[in-house]
């Protein structure tokens, strides 16, 4: 078996924590509620870090099962922050399945990425300003392209990812068809249902997250199906399109901003350390749902001829645009596929060791 004595030093550099400090008390382990027969948290993965096994990390999905409740973290004597830990490994796997390299790049170069989402937002802001065309049709194939886009840039991480955790240690293609097992991985990834394992559930983080689950669910859709056309059509206040755009908006203003104030007064073990990728995600979805408000409000009262709107609307698919093109691909968005498929992974597992697995054999 492969060990890389530096592995420590690389993980360190995607999280704050000190696992070096940990003497295997147990401790992290007693105390959390997804450590099972099957899932091992996280003393099995704090093990394999101390010793180098690069592999064991790179391809376990054990940490996106965490949803960093923070006890391990509180629990632990020697303050290892195995909570941020299981953190740092999750955005060490996002790096290592980017087949374009970037992912790590910004991970370890956290204000680089802030920098060009900036300096692409006012880019993109101007052009758009500028442009003296039919804006409306422009936004709504941009927002036409956006699926495509985004397929393309999660294809090679969930391949890497399918790669890693199933098809290299199986040996072969296993799936599992079961309706059951598909059910509980869209209902892990829509409602991230594990916070409430946790010994004192934090509700309105599992709140806030739901929030911004389904208001950006619809966000997605509203964009991706160009929806809206605010240049072109009056809506009222009460049409179902604008229904569906206070809801996002709002849903995503009081989730976005909660997990922001979480993070400005630490008011919890999981809100203790943010990296930079962290608050650009969250400050840029806010942006996305106050634009998106803004945009709907303004042509409710004032009509698709206002001049203010014309600007909102650029400034909103300005937003839209720098959050597909560099947040959506690279960092922390990513966690809305791997956590669901983490979950349907483990049942692939179970199902190729009983062996009613779909399988399928690759030649070597």
């Amino acid at each position: 078996m492969k060990v890389n004595p530096e592995l420590i030093d690389e993980i360190k550099k995607y999280g704050a924590f000190d696992i070096s400090a940990c003497f295997n008390c147990g401790n992290c382990t007693a105390v959390c509620p997804l450590a099972k027969e099957d899932i091992s948290f996280p003393r099995k993965l704090i093990r394999a870090g101390h010793i180098g096994l690069e592999e064991k990390l790179f391809s376990g999905a054990e940490p996106w099962h965490c949803y960093y409740c923070g006890e391990c973290s509180a629990t632990c004597p020697r303050e290892a922050q195995p909570g941020e830990y299981m953190m740092a490994l999750r955005r060490y796997q996002i790096a290592k399945y980017d087949i374009t390299g970037l992912s790590k790049i910004f991970y370890q170069n956290g204000w680089l990425q802030t920098c060009l989402a900036l300096g692409l937002l006012g880019a993109f802001y101007w052009l758009y300003s500028a442009y003296t065309g039919d804006f409306g049709a422009l936004a709504g194939k941009i927002e036409l392209a956006f699926p495509v886009y985004v397929t393309v840039a999660l294809g090679g991480y969930l391949l890497n990812m399918y790669r890693h955790n199933i098809v290299k240690p199986l040996g072969g293609i296993k799936l599992s068809f079961k309706p059951a097992h598909i059910w509980e991985t869209f209902l892990h990834g829509f409602t991230q249902k594990n916070f409430l394992g946790c010994e004192e559930t934090d509700w309105w983080r599992w709140v806030s997250h739901l929030l911004v689950m389904t208001g950006y669910t619809l966000t997605l859709v509203i964009s991706n199906l160009h929806l809206l056309e605010p240049l072109n059509k009056h809506y009222g206040f009460f049409s179902p399109a604008s229904l569906l755009v206070w809801y996002a908006g709002l849903a995503i203003i009081v989730g976005g901003g909660s997990m922001s104030l979480r993070r400005m007064f630490k008011s919890a073990e999981s809100s203790k350390f943010s990296h930079p990728s962290d608050w650009l995600f969250v400050v840029t979805m806010f942006l996305i749902g106050a634009s998106m408000l803004a945009t709907q409000y303004v042509n409710v009262t004032q009509g698709p001829e206002s001049a203010l709107l014309n600007g909102l609307y650029r400034f909103n698919i300005a937003v839209e645009t720098v959050w597909i093109l560099l947040i959506v691909p690279f960092t922390k968005w990513i966690h809305i596929f791997f956590r669901p498929l983490a979950v349907y992974f483990q049942h692939v597992k179970k199902e190729a060791e009983a062996g009613t697995a779909f399988s399928l054999s690759l030649g070597k």
